[in-house]
């Protein structure tokens, strides 16, 4: 079945079955959520968009309502793509999306992800970032047991292997050294699953498009002498009863993830295992759109992120009213706040502009911006600019002027071919950038 986001389908028009409807609807993403259910951001708890509809859908007995998640969920042998309500007759602007802000090389964007095959297209080409990020930690090391029988003693001596293997004595000693080792399970993993990448003609070269991600799998190669193919559902086994949990390796967690979602998607593996898992790859809307605003105006704005705590500030003293602004102009001068909103115009409203005026009074701005996707096809303004108001008759400005601007980012929606779509909102992206300077 295909929909989009925050979309309301009637139950007659609905072609997933009741089976699939149980499993997914009314549920928790946080519930639903396993070693092939991958999230972004990974921890939605964190995501204030997402509040009350932690969920991929709502259902009762009339209709179904999808939420602010877009992407491919699965169960069993059926499919739920979420397309964007931004897009029109096509999903180009959703895969414009992941584009931008996971660097995804969208090889063919006439993907089906109703289909087992066709998912795996929007899985691998995530692999590259994912190795990437990890990598910049290091090559992952685990504590590795070594047994040893010589005469040159160096570390705990095994006594019942010394009794096994070395009476009568002839001068060597069984004992044991407990040392770090890169040869480990979640390297045998990345290994596994570039090379099943590999063997995908259609989609290996995401492994060498750039030099980054060329050395990191050489490096990975270098290090995992001891891997063997025959040993691969082993290895996948113990990945998914292992996941990395040291804080220090945040990203290999995520690319352990990543590995397992894309070999379980592989239809040769985990039918026995996997048949009654829910599986598949979710993006939260809002968080998407706001990155991917980032990637446009993000050198001259700057963007606090609070699923990391990072740009953190407060509306008083004492650390008291926690707030992240989306958008800080660096500059002091003329200074301007920024929140990307994924709604139409006609959805920002009540506490959208509570929030945005306390953030211009709270880092002394004049202008605040509401920026937002508008369907080109609407042929409507999307610009609208809004003064605040002074003094209890609401008749007057104030002095000096603040004003909120929505600005309607222009998306392409009745474009031929996915090169098109992108020519056409490079120009929008052109235009939104010289407001924002």
């Amino acid at each position: 079945m295909k929909t989009k986001d925050n979309t309301v389908t009637r139950t007659c028009d609905v072609t997933i079955s009741e089976d699939f409807l149980n499993k997914i609807a009314n549920k928790n993403i946080e519930d639903l959520e396993s070693s092939n259910l991958f999230l972004f951001p990974p921890k939605v708890s964190e995501v204030d968009d997402l509040d009350a509809s932690h969920f991929v859908m709502m259902a009762n007995i009339d209709e179904i309502r999808t939420t602010n998640v877009m992407g491919v969920i699965g169960y069993k042998n059926e499919r739920l793509f979420i397309g964007s309500r931004f897009d029109e007759g096509n999903d180009y602007f959703f895969y414009y999306l992941l584009k931008k802000v996971l660097n995804m090389n969208v090889i063919n964007t006439e993907v089906n992800m109703e289909h087992q095959s066709d998912f795996l297209e929007l899985l691998i080409p995530l692999f590259p970032k994912f190795l990437n990020n990890a990598m910049k930690k290091g090559l992952y090391k685990e504590y590795k047991v070594r047994h040893h029988n010589e005469a040159n003693v160096k570390g705990v001596i095994d006594f019942k292997r010394q009794l096994k293997e070395n009476v009568p004595f002839l001068g060597k000693v069984a004992y044991n050294t407990r040392e770090f080792s890169y040869e480990n399970h979640v390297i045998h993993l990345i290994r596994y699953t570039m090379e099943y990448i590999k063997r995908r003609k259609d989609l290996r070269k995401v492994l060498y498009m750039n030099d980054v991600t060329k050395e990191n799998v050489h490096i990975i190669e270098e290090n995992s002498l001891e891997f063997n193919s025959i040993h691969a559902a082993k290895i996948i086994h113990q990945n998914i009863r292992k996941p990395v949990r040291h804080g220090y390796f945040f990203e290999y967690q995520a690319l352990q993830r990543l590995c397992i979602a894309i070999l379980r998607a592989e239809s040769n593996y985990f039918k026995k295992d996997s048949n009654n898992e829910v599986f598949g790859i979710l993006f939260d809307g809002a968080w998407l759109f706001e990155e991917y605003i980032n990637t446009l105006i993000g050198d001259h704005y700057i963007h606090p992120k609070n699923t990391k705590g990072i740009g953190r500030h407060y509306l008083f003293n004492d650390a008291n009213g926690l707030i992240y602004p989306d958008f800080i102009s660096r500059s002091g001068i003329n200074r301007k706040i920024a929140d990307a909103k994924y709604k139409p115009i006609n959805n920002i409203r009540g506490r959208d502009y509570l929030q945005l005026v306390a953030y211009l009074h709270r880092f002394e701005a004049a202008e605040g911006y509401f920026i937002y996707p508008l369907q080109k096809r609407l042929n409507k303004k999307g610009e609208k600019t809004l003064t605040l108001l002074s003094g209890v008759e609401e008749t007057s400005a104030r002095d000096p002027n603040v004003n909120v601007i929505k600005y309607g980012l222009g998306i392409p929606s009745q474009e031929s071919d996915f090169d098109t779509f992108e020519e056409v909102i490079l120009h929008e992206e052109a235009k939104l950038k010289n407001i924002m300077r």
